[in-house]
């Protein structure tokens, strides 16, 4: 039985959703943990992997990122 294991964390909803289906295209399991308070809305979204796939979704993220800077830069 896996353990999962914390692999980022964001305040947009959006970019962890995406996150979550880019590592599913490398088939890579990830869940989508809503770490907000309730009441006051502030917190954020943690995405959490088995802990056996813990590196090389780390270089997933890490490849998103870098081209989500990338668009950020160009807009």
């Amino acid at each position: 039985m896996a353990n999962w294991v914390k692999v980022f964390e964001t305040k947009n909803v959006f970019k962890a959703e995406l996150l979550k289906n880019e590592l599913l295209t490398h088939e890579i399991m990830g869940v989508v943990l809503n770490k907000q308070d309730s009441n006051y809305l502030i917190g954020y979204y943690e995405i959490q992997v088995p802990d056996e796939q813990e590196s090389i979704a780390k270089v997933v993220i890490d490849i998103f990122n870098q081209n989500d800077l990338e668009a950020q830069s160009t807009s």
